[in-house]
């Protein structure tokens, strides 16, 4: 399947960009002069007059004699003068591949047209400007005209628009006029008819390519709709079924059964029965957490062949995110969290930053949650009406938000993960730190997750599940540690510290003895931008063993500090933060700064169990 949705995606690229083309061109078409498009501002139609004496003319015997392999033979009339015109070889329409002999109707003698010739003819048919530029011989291909397949004379105009008057070389025709006019009227022809090889012609190559290009969007579009359907992804809510499903854990001992709805997936489903399974990606099947073994075997989905070899997935290893309890009977849970879910109560939110909101909730029933900083808990978002630009916005922070335009949108449910930005040892409430997503682009709705949280008036209700601790530090240990983060990177990474620094405060006699060095480089785009600064900027003066190193990728004049990415600035200080060895990495961020950063580690010797990281792009 993964390669049917690439041909899918890149030809719906393909098919979406020359619509728009169509729909661009088709519009010109409906507002253009049609007089002007076709070349005609200054064509003459006036016919000219003919006195003939035809028993002058050439006997039509003698000219078949002196001019062989003639397939027909006509008069014609050039600037009021009678000629016999002598095909020799003749195609399906005038402007095809022609080959003719132009003879003086009263003296048998061939005439050639020459430019001077053909530049009376041109003037015939011209009511415009009289004095001509040039005169030239063209051969084929002729850009004016492409479906003209004989040489011809092009008389060039004087005047504002360029107009060029075409002459067929043997025949003295009038191919026809073209101006500036027509030539822009003949690009979005090209573009309309993807005459991209100006051949004049529909039946190009270009649109046999297309029409397979879009009978591929159809088929891959036609095999990924039925993929889904078998998988299981469209729902009707009115045939949704309770399954049975027998539960067994990673050792095989019985869990009992279960029912599990057929219209909601295996994860969110256990979660119904307060069994959660790890996943920090809310279902989008990208971590790879949620490992389950399923019997009878189902259909391998695309993100299960990202995350199990070959023979887990022929043992029945799956992702419970990407499958349904529809033809399932039995389910070994490869990880089980002590996680339940909960309601929480939102108690307080302000913003902490233009684009950033600090969110405070209690948990409906119980006093508090213990849990190791670092956490995070998986939020369901219902479905709802969102907006672009937050309610309520600040007045000093609507300028940061003066590019943002406004859109109303609605959205389905779905679950979002956000870490945990205080520690359970200073606080009795659960507070987040969330960068609410903007949209790159209309096409594209703002965060779904971000912008409902961040809206969520003060005393409303939300579900969550947690907290989940996969990302924490090492218990017991006195090493020098060093964090590094940027954007809301900040959230565990300031719980950490806040711990830290609780854990750390043995003292004797006021004295702090035993505490490990802490290094907490932070990165972010502008001043307004650093979170909790003066929080830390006076727990570094009064701690010696913290130490605070923010760091600005596009700071102002006035700004002192140090500038560019937060792990431009740990490289440059890593050499003086002392044993490599004894150092612990704790890493939160955008991708880009992560894989930056363990690259610099890798290549610095670092081993492997000494970095630890939430990767929450």
């Amino acid at each position: 399947m993964p390669w049917i949705r690439k041909i899918h995606k890149w030809a719906s690229l393909i098919v979406g960009i020359q619509f728009l083309l169509w729909l661009l061109s088709g519009i010109f078409f409906n507002l253009m002069d049609h007089t002007e498009a076709a070349g005609h501002t200054f064509r003459s139609h006036a016919h000219q007059h003919v006195e003939v004496n035809n028993n002058e003319f050439v006997e039509l015997k003698d000219l078949a004699a002196n001019f062989k392999a003639s397939i027909s033979i006509a008069p014609t009339y050039l600037l009021g003068q009678a000629y016999y015109l002598l095909t020799h070889e003749k195609g399906l329409y005038k402007g095809f591949k022609n080959h003719y002999t132009l003879v003086d109707a009263y003296t048998g003698e061939q005439v050639v047209i020459d430019s001077v010739f053909a530049a009376k003819l041109a003037k015939q048919s011209y009511n415009g400007p009289s004095e001509i530029s040039s005169v030239e011989l063209m051969q084929v291909p002729i850009e004016d005209f492409p479906k003209q397949k004989n040489a011809s004379w092009r008389i060039n105009f004087v005047n504002d628009i360029d107009t060029s008057v075409y002459i067929e070389a043997e025949s003295g025709r009038l191919v026809g006029h073209s101006d500036d006019h027509k030539r822009f009227a003949d690009f979005f022809f090209m573009l309309h008819f993807m005459d991209y090889g100006n051949e004049g012609s529909f039946n190009n190559i270009q649109m046999i390519l297309f029409a397979f290009i879009t009978l591929w969007l159809s088929l891959t579009g036609l095999i990924w709709t039925i993929d889904l359907g078998l998988r299981g992804q469209y729902k009707i809510k009115f045939f949704a079924k309770q399954q049975g499903v027998k539960l067994f854990d990673k050792n095989q001992k019985s869990m009992g059964t279960i029912k599990l709805s057929s219209h909601t997936n295996l994860l969110d489903g256990l979660i119904e029965h307060d069994i959660a399974l790890p996943s920090t990606c809310g279902g989008g099947g990208t971590c790879g957490r949620c490992k389950v073994m399923i019997n009878p075997i189902v259909k391998t989905t695309s993100a299960d062949y990202l995350h199990f070899t070959d023979d887990e997935l022929q043992q029945g290893y799956r992702l419970a995110c990407q499958h349904f309890s529809n033809d399932i009977e039995n389910m070994t849970l490869i990880d089980v969290t002590d996680a339940k879910k909960h309601t929480l109560v939102l108690s307080e939110s302000s913003f902490v930053s233009p684009y950033m909101k600090e969110l405070r909730f209690k948990v409906i029933g119980e006093s508090s949650l213990s849990y190791k900083a670092g956490a995070f808990m998986r939020f369901f978002i219902p479905a709802a009406k969102g907006v672009s630009i937050p309610l309520n916005l600040p007045e000093n922070l609507k300028p940061h938000w003066h590019h943002i335009e406004h859109l109303e949108y609605e959205h389905l449910g779905c679950t979002r993960s956000y870490s945990l930005a205080e520690s359970s040892m200073n606080t009795n409430e659960l507070v987040f730190t969330i960068k609410i997503q903007t949209a790159p682009h209309q096409k594209v709705i703002p965060g779904v997750g971000s912008s409902y949280l961040c809206n969520l008036p003060i005393g409303e209700t939300i579900s969550a599940i947690g907290p989940f601790e996969e990302f924490f530090a090492s218990k017991n240990s006195n090493k020098t540690m060093v964090m590094l983060g940027a954007g809301s990177g900040m959230a565990p990474l300031k719980s950490l510290i806040e711990e830290q620094m609780t854990l750390s405060k043995q003292t004797t006699n006021g004295v702090d003895t035993n505490a490990a060095h802490i290094h907490f480089f932070y990165g972010a785009r502008a001043e307004s931008d650093l979170l909790y600064a003066e929080q830390f900027y006076q727990l570094a003066v009064n701690n010696e063993h913290f130490h605070y190193y923010p760091t600005l990728s596009q700071g102002n004049d006035d700004w002192l500090g140090a500038t560019g990415y937060a792990q431009q600035i740990l490289a440059l200080n890593l050499d003086n933060l002392g044993d490599i060895d004894n150092i612990e990495f704790y890493l939160c961020g955008p991708k880009s700064m992560m894989t930056e950063t363990m690259k610099l580690l890798t290549a610095k010797g670092v081993k492997e169990n000494a970095i630890a990281f939430d990767d929450f792009s």
